[in-house]
Parts: C-alpha cells; sequence; structure tokens
C-alpha cells in the first residue's frame, strides 16, 4: 500500500471513531437531558436505568421507602429506558390521584396485560380511553350483591362440618381461597365453584409465581422480550388456559340469563349490553362478548387473590392475639348470636369492622398499587411530569406513616373507632388500600362485604389458633413486588359447640 492510501485508511477510521464519539455523546446527551425533566432520583446509567441497583431487591415498596429518606416524598426510577415516579406520601398521592385524576388516569402499557387481552380490552390493563370507560360504569353500577350473606354463611359451615371432632392442623391458606373463589364465583357468574375449578385456578396461579411473580422483563424493558421468549410464551400459554376456564363459567351464566336480570355481574353485564343497544348508545359497541367475559375475570381475580391474601393476614392476626379473636367473638354473640350475618349487621359490629381496616391497613395486598401512566404533561408536588410517564404509589409506606398515624407498627383495630360512640369512626384517615380517583378498585365494596361476611361467619363457628408448641406466626409476606400474601404455614381450626 502507498503510503497515500496508508493515510487516507487512518483518516477514513479517524472519521468513523470521530462519528461514533459524536453519536455516543449525543446519545448520553439526550438521555441525560430526557432524565432531567422528571423528579431527581437514583442516577440512571443508560440503556439499563437503574435496573443494576434493583436487581436484587424483592420488596420494592420497602426500596421506596428507604429511597424517599434521600430524594424526598417524589423521586424518578428509570425501569431500563422508562421512567417510574414513585409517590411517598399521602399528600403528593392524594394530589395526583384525586385533585389531578385525569392526568394521571392512563395505565403503565405492559407486555402482561397485551398477553391476557389479546388484543381485546379490560379494565385493569386497559389504558383512559372510551373502553375503559364504558366497561367500568358497568362494574360499578353492579360489582356489589348484599344477598351474598347466605353463600358466604353456607360455605363457611361446609367447612366447618367437614372438619373433624377436636383441633384440626391445617394449611390455613387453601381453605380460605377455596371459600373467597366460591362467594366471588357465586357473585359475578351465579354459581358455586366446583372443586376441580378450584384447583385449576390454584394450579394456573402457582405456575404463573414460579414463571414470573413480578410480572415480564419485558413489562419495563420490551427489547427484553427477545432474550425471555421462552418465559413470554409459558406465560402466554397459562392466560389462554385461564381465559378458557373464565369463558366456560361465563358461558354457563349466559346460557340462564333472562334478559333484564341482574342476579349476577355476568347477567347484569349482558342487561347493561342490552339497554345500549336498545337506546343507540355509542357505549354498546365497547361491550363485546371477549371484552366482557375479561372484565368479569378482573372482578374474579380482584375478589379472589387480591380479597384472600387480606383475609389470610386477618386471620394470621386472630391466631397470633387471642384477645383479638375473643373480643370479636363476644361482640358477635352479644349482638346477632349464631344467626348469619348481614350486611346491616355492620353498624353492630364496630370492633369486627375496624379489625378488617386495620387489616387493610397493615398489610396492603397490592403495596405499590397498579402502576399508572400520565395523559399529558402535569405537576405532582413541586416537580413537573411529563405525558406518558408510570408512576406508582406507595401504599405500604402511607399506611405505616407515624406522621399519619399513632404507633403504626401497632395492630391497633381501635383506631377506627369513635371514642365517644364507638362505633366506626366516619372520618378513617388515609387509608387508600383500594386506591384513589379515577382508577379505584370498582370491585372495593364486593370484597369488603364478603370478607366482612366470611369473618363473621367464621368466628362463629370456629377457633383458629396456633399449633402447640409454635411461639408465633411468620409475619414475612410472601410474593412479589406487586403482591404480598402470608408464607404458606399451618393453623389450627375447632369447631366451636
Amino acid at each position: 500500500m502507498t503510503p497515500l492510501g496508508c493515510f487516507s485508511s487512518l483518516l477514513d477510521w479517524r472519521w468513523i471513531t470521530a462519528a461514533l464519539v459524536f453519536l455516543v455523546t449525543y446519545l448520553l446527551g439526550r438521555f441525560y437531558y430526557c432524565v432531567s425533566k422528571y423528579p431527581k432520583g437514583p442516577f440512571p446509567l443508560p440503556l439499563v436505568g437503574n435496573l443494576l441497583a434493583l436487581r436484587h431487591v424483592t420488596d420494592l415498596h420497602a426500596k421506596s421507602t428507604e429511597l424517599s429518606k434521600i430524594y424526598g416524598d417524589v423521586f424518578t426510577l428509570w425501569m431500563a429506558h422508562r421512567p417510574m415516579v414513585m409517590l411517598n406520601s399521602y399528600a403528593v398521592i392524594r394530589e395526583a390521584l384525586v385533585d389531578r385524576r385525569h392526568d394521571f388516569a392512563g395505565r403503565f402499557p405492559t407486555r402482561t396485560g397485551a398477553l391476557q387481552n389479546e388484543g381485546n380490552h379490560d379494565i385493569v390493563f386497559e389504558d383512559y380511553n372510551p373502553y375503559w370507560r364504558a366497561l367500568r360504569k358497568v362494574v360499578v353500577r353492579y360489582a356489589a350483591s348484599e344477598s351474598l350473606e347466605h353463600h358466604c354463611a353456607d360455605i363457611v359451615d361446609t367447612f366447618a362440618d367437614s372438619l373433624g371432632e377436636g383441633p384440626q392442623m391445617m394449611d390455613f391458606r387453601k381453605p380460605i381461597f377455596s371459600m373467597f373463589c366460591k362467594v366471588t364465583g357465586a357473585a359475578v357468574y351465579g354459581t358455586r365453584l366446583h372443586d376441580s375449578y378450584i384447583e385449576s385456578l390454584e394450579d394456573i396461579n402457582r405456575r404463573f409465581y414460579q414463571i414470573s411473580p413480578n410480572g415480564l422483563p419485558s413489562d419495563i424493558a420490551p427489547f427484553l422480550a427477545i432474550l425471555y421468549y421462552k418465559k413470554e410464551k409459558k406465560m402466554a400459554a397459562l392466560f389462554r388456559e385461564l381465559r378458557e376456564l373464565i369463558q366456560s363459567l361465563f358461558s354457563k351464566a349466559e346460557a340462564t340469563y333472562v334478559p333484564g336480570s341482574t342476579d349476577n355481574f355476568t347477567h347484569a353485564m349482558l342487561a347493561a349490553r342490552e339497554e345500549a343497544i336498545k337506546e343507540d348508545r355509542a357505549d354498546a359497541q365497547y361491550l363485546t362478548k371477549p371484552n366482557m367475559i375479561l372484565a368479569t375475570m378482573n372482578i374474579f381475580n380482584a375478589g379472589t387473590n387480591t380479597s384472600t391474601a387480606t383475609f389470610q393476614w386477618m386471620l394470621l392476626r386472630i391466631a397470633k392475639e387471642h384477645g383479638i379473636q375473643e373480643r370479636i367473638q363476644k361482640e358477635i354473640e352479644d349482638n346477632i348470636g349464631s344467626v348469619p350475618p348481614a350486611y346491616g349487621d355492620r353498624e353492630k359490629l364496630p370492633f369486627t369492622e375496624a379489625c378488617l381496616l386495620e387489616t387493610l391497613r397493615m398489610h396492603p395486598a397490592a403495596p405499590l398499587g397498579l402502576p399508572h401512566n400520565t395523559t399529558t404533561d402535569t405537576r405532582v408536588g413541586k416537580w413537573d411530569v411529563p405525558k406518558d410517564t408510570g408512576l406508582w404509589y406507595n401504599i405500604y409506606k402511607v399506611h405505616r406513616d407515624p406522621q399519619q398515624w399513632e404507633n403504626p407498627e401497632e395492630f391497633r383495630p381501635e383506631r377506627f373507632l369513635d371514642p365517644v360512640t364507638g362505633k366506626v369512626s366516619s372520618d378513617i384517615g388515609p387509608l387508600i388500600t383500594f386506591g384513589q380517583g379515577t382508577r379505584c378498585c370498582p370491585g372495593e365494596k364486593l370484597a369488603h362485604m364478603d370478607m366482612f361476611y366470611l369473618l363473621v361467619r367464621v368466628m362463629q363457628r370456629l377457633t383458629v389458633s396456633v399449633p402447640s408448641g409454635v411461639s408465633d406466626v411468620n409475619w414475612n409476606g410472601k410474593g412479589s413486588s406487586v403482591f404480598l400474601h402470608p408464607a404458606r404455614q399451618n393453623f389450627v381450626f375447632t369447631r366451636r359447640s
């Protein structure tokens, strides 16, 4: 090669190197300029954001609480290239979800949601749009039934009668999950689920947790879908299996539908669609059968998985603290005796109701809620938040904030009782287990009714205790950064005479 050729080749490499340096510098500058638009938080790296720092974190709500001491109540975590604003006080959560409810009403888009819905629409993963509004309107109107009291009593009685004489030790989670499946199945589909259905649901839940307890990696970094192809394929297969099971329940309920009937939630949705079509309303186009099936699945899952977790935490408290159990049982005996509870009995059983509220405070099933997304450029606190920004709100921290609650680490149901009247106070404080604002859980009333009916009937029929020789229960939550439920452990159930 001639000297001129060597010089030309060297010049080419210098141009290439200079171009690469310029490109990298430009991309870095662009990334950190973007970072500067968001509330300050841990320093993110290009491409991976804060993922390396979070790779060993199992309780994101606890980590968020820790970071809030450094960065304040509002800060940003970068999940690869996607910003997630973390809210860690009741004031900023209320500002975002109530005062600016429409600005923060979007749903953070995830691969998990896309796999579940397969192009259809629900109320959990759906963004803030006409589909979501039409479905939620029906759910809010019909997702409650005060006629469940007899179902709850029968289900608890069946379990209690199946126990032998004397103390019976078992994993307490299984019968509780079965109870909620049967109660919620009756409310949503008008049928009490067979044990085979419940076993299938348990198996599906177990496999979901084994595959990915925190959702899919591609939920926060879409490019990871390529690396985790097998995991996503397994998840998609599980969602298909779950949809087929739910579709069979929906079809059975649909077959018994009489025009105008609202005997159960499925019938109510079918009646709402009929009404919308008859009145030629625009929302009729959104109430398609696939969408209604997904909406019933949303309510059913909320009524089983999250309510089950809360009720299990309640039983942990009852088993450990016999004084609370005895006080609940005495209140029930003094006010309604052995008669199955009715919805109106809540006012007669304020301490029992307060125990449920205190459990919801100390053990929120979803400690960070479900992630929202901003629908427009907005603000929270002193910070600007751009459109299409993800948001988590730290329910766990708010519920254990000493500025909001006296001795927040103590289980004290009395905090919800009026010291003068002894009734449940009209102001129960910043209890946000079911969310706030536009996207608060539409099944809150149904869940609360189910838990009340079941708790009262369980206390009428059974005494719950820890096994002999066990000094304490396992308070460590098992689950993920998304849902938190008690670890597996055995309890003793004894029928009351």
